[in-house]
């Protein structure tokens, strides 16, 4: 074998090896990231959230700067909507100066929706433990900052009499969604 074609198959090994790494990083198969709100940091946020099985994660190979929002079985205790969208505000509200693009809204490691980190860093400055009013409008708000995986409009926004109703029920269709 001569030089020349000693360093072409050198140069070829590398190149593979090099994409070989990529696909790995980028097709997710390191699973889990580090974990930005543990179990135990929203237990600390609010002694209601316990036994709440729900982390924000931040994947490891990560150059949008995207967070996930995963909502898992319920192991210790059963929890509702209510729960879930308590504990989706006050992570909210402590990522406020958390560098981040948007927010995967995931049920068991799948993506569901996302919301742009602007629009929920705004959910989490407007939210404010114990003023029930003001949490119930960023319960019907939610759904209206929500986008699907392909950059749609996850619920459009109603108009007339029964748009608060309708709101109420894009609500409770997206958080059945995270919790099934």
């Amino acid at each position: 074998m001569t030089r020349k074609d000693k360093f072409l198959l050198l140069a070829i090994i590398a190149v593979l090896a090099l994409v070989g790494v990529h696909v790995f990083l980028s097709m997710d198969l390191v699973k889990g990231g580090r974990t930005v709100i543990s179990r135990v940091e929203l237990k600390n946020l609010d002694p209601a959230n316990n036994g709440i099985n729900i982390e924000v994660v931040q994947p490891w190979y990560n150059p949008k700067k995207e967070l996930s929002f995963n909502v898992e079985e319920a192991d210790e205790r059963s929890f509702d909507r209510f729960d879930v969208t308590r504990c989706l505000l006050q992570c909210a509200q402590e990522l406020g100066e958390h560098d981040f693009s948007r927010i995967y809204l995931c049920n068991k490691g799948d993506r569901l929706y996302y919301i742009s980190a602007e629009d929920f860093k705004q959910l989490g400055e407007q939210y404010q433990t114990g003023q029930m009013l003001n949490t119930l409008s960023l319960y019907v708000k939610l759904p209206q900052v929500t986008y699907t995986l392909n950059d749609s409009v996850a619920f459009p926004p109603h108009s007339g009499m029964l748009s608060s109703i309708e709101d109420a029920q894009d609500w409770n269709t997206m958080m059945s969604n995270l919790l099934r």
